[in-house]
C-alpha cells in the first residue's frame, strides 16, 4: 500500500515537473526570439528615456516590427523644455516631456531636435502629409521644413528672435488673428518648438511674407506634438 502511493507521488512529480518545463520552454522562444533580440537592440539605442518609453508603445513591449522611420524620430531629441539651452552646453540634458523625464546624453552630434513630446506617432501618415505641405515655405531662409528633424542651433536662433523681437500694435493683431484661426497654435504645449514657432510667425509678419492666413497653416503643419 505504501509503495502504491510513494509510486503516484512519484509519478505525480514527474507530470507537474514536465509540464512546467515544456511551459517554459514553449515560452522561451518568444522571450529570447531574434526579433526580441533585434528591438532590445533598437531600444538600448534610442538616447533619451522619452524615446524609449515612446519606442516600447510602437512595439507593443518589443513584440512587434517598428516602421524604421519611427524608430529614427524616437532617436531624437525629445523634450519639452522651453528653450534648447541645456544641450548647448559641455554636459548636454533634454528637459523632461510627457513622456519621461530629463536624459543626460553624452553629447548632441548627429540628433536634432524631434517631436513626440506629448505622445508617441503610431504611423507616418500625417507627418508626410505636413512635410508635403511645408514645402510652400521653402524659400523662407532658416525655417524647418522637418520640424521633427530641427537642428540644435536653429531652434536656438528662432527661440532667441522670438525674445528680442516685439511686434507693433498692428502686427500684433496679424499675430493674434493667427492664433486664432490655427488648429495647433505654434504648439500644443509651451516647449522649445512653441517658442521656434513663436519667432518663425514674428518673422513672417515683419517681413510682410505670409498673412494670419499662411501663419496658422504653417504652425499646423509644423505639428510634432504625436498622435
Amino acid at each position: 500500500m505504501n509503495k502504491n502511493i510513494i509510486v503516484s507521488a512519484v509519478l505525480a512529480l514527474l507530470v507537474i515537473g514536465g509540464a512546467v518545463y515544456f511551459g517554459v520552454a514553449k515560452r522561451e522562444p518568444e522571450i529570447s526570439s531574434p526579433l526580441h533580440a533585434e528591438l532590445a537592440e533598437a531600444y538600448s539605442r534610442i538616447p533619451t528615456d522619452a524615446g524609449k518609453v515612446n519606442f516600447l508603445k510602437q512595439s507593443n513591449n518589443l513584440t512587434q516590427k517598428v516602421d524604421p522611420e519611427l524608430v529614427d524620430l524616437d532617436s531624437q531629441i525629445i523634450s519639452c523644455a522651453p528653450n534648447v539651452d541645456s544641450l548647448l552646453s559641455s554636459s548636454p540634458t533634454t528637459g523632461g516631456s510627457c513622456a519621461a523625464g530629463p536624459t543626460k546624453l553624452s553629447n548632441t552630434n548627429g540628433l536634432y531636435m524631434g517631436g513626440q513630446c506629448c505622445s508617441p506617432l503610431m504611423d507616418t501618415k500625417e507627418y508626410h502629409k505636413n512635410l508635403e505641405k511645408l514645402q510652400a515655405y521653402k524659400n523662407m531662409p532658416d525655417i524647418p521644413l522637418d520640424p521633427m528633424h530641427t537642428p540644435v542651433a536653429l531652434a536656438k536662433k528662432w527661440i532667441d528672435y522670438d525674445k528680442e523681437t516685439t511686434l507693433t500694435p498692428e502686427e500684433q493683431k496679424a499675430f493674434d488673428n493667427a492664433y486664432a484661426i490655427s488648429k495647433e497654435k505654434p504648439c500644443c504645449c509651451k516647449c522649445w518648438h512653441y517658442y521656434v514657432n513663436e519667432g518663425i510667425a514674428k518673422k513672417m509678419i515683419k517681413d510682410g511674407t505670409f498673412n494670419a492666413q499662411g501663419i496658422a497653416q504653417y504652425w499646423d503643419a509644423s505639428d510634432i506634438c504625436g498622435s
